[in-house]
């Protein structure tokens, strides 16, 4: 028997979840969920990282104990897997009895293997990250050095610490990387290879508990505490027993050897540097390979706690939408692997189209005629060679299957989908051109090739099959689908053998929509009432259909306009705003493009610019931009732009800026 070990990483606990969080642990089960299907032994773990010094220092602000603390935002994370429909096997707490245990054996195991050693640390740390950074990882504003990330000062931290010979291991991480599929995609292997090439240093493996009181304690020396990304890491083998477990082989080790970890690129080198230098250190053997995804941004920037602009609530929008869709939206939309941005807009629209116009629509549609023209009653057929080379068939019978099985296996949910949503158009285009209804004016209720009850019948077994192939996706969606075809729910369990399409028969239920149409009204409510509370206020509909950043100057021009009076505003002092009106004619002499910007990364010794390089077509231009503050140069890699192309060019740090693109603000 195959075994499927998936992991997603331990959420830290400074917040309830949110979208991010969402889609990582969504995209974990679906994978799981698949892999039962498929009859592998499969295990799925989720859960918390609980310790180190922000959470201590949250907690006090609250005025609770730390563990006080984690408990009730433990149960939020509990609550919103629930009702996610999140299937895991076991949701493991670092601050259990459990993985203090297995901390303590991976500490000694490393220690004696001679890789950990005491000496001064005397160097930066960002509480937001909970991780140690260099000169190259912080940016200088108004002369303090601040983490990029959490826009926050980082801290000076000298203290006696353990520290980890990570330098000891290169040639054999190197070696590692030639694993094919440890590190995917392979662009994030390259990054991790030429990280580990560029020279690798000792790191820092606890804190003095003076200065961090809430961790998993030294063994041998109570003075020290675990550093929280060390033990977090570790959690991946206490489920399994902990490390002496793996070691010594079994069910144990089988199950570790098949780990994929996915993971989001932020934490890429946490998983994929430092956690198997500690699992060579400690003479264990490697997971099966970590899968890091990209970011899921909203209006351009991270998802981010600490950001109530880019807060988006997974447990509102199922409470007005259902999990389900949004459990399609997140697999469907983005391919895994590569960033992609939120927004509500996309959610509805995949909810009117996929799932309404779409699913919704050739389940109504078949279930109805079912009972209008059959009694509910579909005899029981099989696809003759007469109805072989209809489109439906011909995918129905084997292709869907085997490429929607391909691309789960592949870490490809959006084309698993892709795939099952080519079975579901065909299915109703056989609908639209056999036009079932004219058939069912014929009294004679015939059951051979091309009449009703075969046409019903071939529509039906599409529609058992898609239920089941989506069911990983899907699964409360796959059981209603089932119902009302009259089929056990049960068979969203197993997945369809290849080669076999045939309708088993029998009685279909009363039919009954399974994605509700939203008039627009309906649409403009929900996406007010699920957009978080802007400090800037305005009206909710314009921030949700324009806004995509904080307000950015682009480079050469004044600042680019959100509304008439922004524009009054920028116009200069005792200007009115009738004086700043264009005619048509001016505005026509602007050459408006979209462009693909295809490199990207900041300008040296700037805080606030970010240099591009913008595929118009025709050709490639550079561009200097403002940005910087609202976008990371990664998240901007491969999305289109609206280009101002016959702006005069202009000379910014010693790069000559050929044009403007144009950036919207709240």
């Amino acid at each position: 028997m195959a075994r499927f070990y998936i992991t997603t990483p331990i959420y830290y606990v400074n917040a309830a979840p949110h979208l991010g969080t969402f889609y990582t642990t969504v995209v974990a089960d679906a994978l799981a969920r698949y892999h039962r299907t498929q009859g592998d032994e499969t295990f799925f773990v989720t859960g918390l990282d609980e310790h180190g010094q922000k959470i201590e220092r949250i907690a006090r602000a609250r005025g609770m104990e730390p563990q006080a603390y984690c408990d009730e935002i433990a149960a939020t994370f509990a609550e919103a897997w629930k009702i996610a429909e999140i299937s895991n096997d076991d949701f493991i707490r670092t601050t259990s009895l459990r993985h203090q245990t297995a901390a303590a054996e991976m500490w000694a195991r490393m220690h004696a293997a001679g890789d950990i050693y005491a000496a001064d640390y005397d160097g930066m740390y960002c509480v937001g990250c909970e991780d140690w950074k260099s000169e190259d990882d912080v940016v200088v504003e108004a002369g303090e050095k601040i983490c990029p990330i959490h826009r926050r000062p980082v801290e000076r931290v000298k203290e006696k610490n353990y520290f980890f010979r990570l330098s000891n291991f290169a040639d054999r991480l190197l070696a590692l990387y030639e694993t094919p599929g440890f590190i995917r995609p392979e662009s994030r292997r390259n990054e991790v290879a030429s990280f580990v090439r560029g020279g690798l240093k000792d790191i820092s493996v606890s804190r003095m508990k003076k200065s961090v009181n809430w961790g998993i304690a030294v063994p041998g020396d109570p003075d020290h505490v675990i550093y929280v990304w060390i033990d977090a890491l570790i959690n991946y083998l206490t489920v399994l027993g902990g490390p002496d477990a793996v070691a010594h082989g079994g069910i144990e080790q089988a199950t570790w050897r098949t780990a994929h970890h996915l993971i989001a690129k932020d934490i890429l080198r946490f998983h994929a540097v430092y956690w198997p230098a500690l699992l060579m250190s400690a003479g264990l053997p490697m997971p099966a390979g970590v899968f890091c995804h990209g970011y899921l941004t909203v209006k351009g920037q991270k998802i981010s706690k600490s950001m109530p602009a880019t807060r988006v609530d997974p447990q509102a929008i199922a409470s007005d939408l259902g999990v389900e869709p949004l459990r399609y939206f997140v697999l469907r939309e983005y391919t895994l692997g590569g960033d992609g941005d939120f927004t509500y807009e996309a959610l509805l629209q995949r909810y009117e189209s996929d799932l309404g116009n779409d699913l919704g629509n050739l389940l109504n549609r078949t279930v109805s005629m079912a009972h209008r023209f059959q009694g509910g009653h579909v005899e029981a057929y099989e696809p003759t060679d007469a109805d072989a080379s209809e489109e439906v068939v011909k995918i129905g019978r084997s292709w869907v299957i085997r490429t929607a099985g391909a691309n789960w296996k592949e870490f490809s949910p959006a084309q698993a989908l892709e795939a099952c949503w080519k079975l579901i158009r065909e299915a109703n285009r056989y609908i639209d051109a056999k036009k079932p209804w004219e058939l069912g004016k014929n009294p004679q209720r015939a059951t051979g090739p091309g009449s009703l009850n075969a046409v019903l019948a071939i529509c039906g077994e599409a529609l058992r099959t898609t239920a089941r192939l989506i069911a990983p996706a899907m699964p409360g969606t796959a059981r209603k689908i089932l119902h009302q075809l009259g089929r056990p729910e049960a068979e969203a369990d197993s997945w369809p053998t290849d080669g076999e399409f045939a309708w088993p028969g029998g009685r279909m239920e009363t039919p009954e929509p399974l994605f509700p149409r939203l008039d627009p009204d309906k649409k403009a409510g929900l996406i007010a009432k699920w957009l978080p509370t802007e400090p800037t206020g305005g009206d909710p509909s314009t921030i949700a259909t324009t806004a995509r950043t904080t307000p950015a100057t682009a480079v050469g021009s004044p600042p680019a306009a959100t509304s008439s009076s922004t524009i009054a505003a920028t116009a200069g002092p005792g200007t009115n705003a009738a004086d700043a009106l264009v005619d048509k004619a001016d505005f026509d002499r602007v050459d408006l493009r979209a462009a693909r910007v295809v490199a990207c990364e900041r300008v040296p010794k700037t805080d606030k610019l970010l240099k591009l390089t913008l595929d118009i077509g025709s050709e490639q231009r550079t561009v200097i931009s403002g940005i910087a503050a609202a976008f990371a140069p990664e998240t901007l890699l491969g999305r289109t732009v609206m280009y101002v192309a016959n702006l005069k060019p202009a000379k910014i740090r010693g790069v000559v800026s050929q044009g403007m693109i144009l950036t919207a603000g709240d």
